[in-house]
């Protein structure tokens, strides 16, 4: 039962990191003037 947790807390981080590094990354993709608009449709 406590790996389950553990796997369960681990995948979350992971996923909590990813949102933000996949939102400025799409933003960097995108002209100055759009990138906040970008990092805003990613949240």
């Amino acid at each position: 039962m406590e790996g389950n947790i553990a796997w369960i807390l681990t995948a979350a981080a992971l996923v909590l990191f990813m949102v933000p590094g996949l939102a400025l990354f799409y933003g960097g993709m995108v002209r100055a003037k759009n990138a906040l608009n970008m990092l805003n449709m990613n949240m």
